[in-house]
């Protein structure tokens, strides 16, 4: 019975290790803050996070004197997003990052199907 608990947490393990998309340097919450920013062209420090329950994030936008919440959350190198009062996760745009480790940027981009319509980049002082 104990080697079942053993393998099992090690497939966990392992599954776990190989969801986890390689950030170098930046937080997933800060992922998902600039995927949100990027579509509403604004800066990162206009979404803040509401509430943090990982892999989940509630993150609020303000812009115009308006807020609206998003979730979000991170798979592989896509952001999943949806507005708070919708029940199902967009993919219009697509979100997708990655991250550039000589030049410590966060590069997101938007994609329609196949076509990308907008690549933005971060850095570590837009979260600042």
């Amino acid at each position: 019975m104990r080697i079942v608990k053993i393998l099992v947490l090690c497939i966990f393990g392992w599954f776990f290790l190989a969801a986890k998309p390689n950030l170098t340097g930046f937080r997933p919450e800060q992922v998902c803050q600039a995927g949100i920013a990027s579509m509403a062209s604004v800066a990162p420090k206009q979404v803040s996070i509401y509430r943090s329950q990982a892999p989940l994030w509630q993150l609020r936008l303000s812009k115009h004197g308006q807020t609206q919440s998003y979730y979000c959350q991170l798979q592989a190198d896509e952001i999943l997003w949806r507005r708070a009062e919708d029940s199902l996760w967009q993919d219009s745009p697509k979100l997708r990052f990655q991250t550039n480790s000589s030049s410590r940027q966060l590069i997101i981009t938007h994609y329609l199907g196949q076509a990308r319509l907008a690549e933005h980049n971060f850095r570590g002082e837009d979260f600042l």
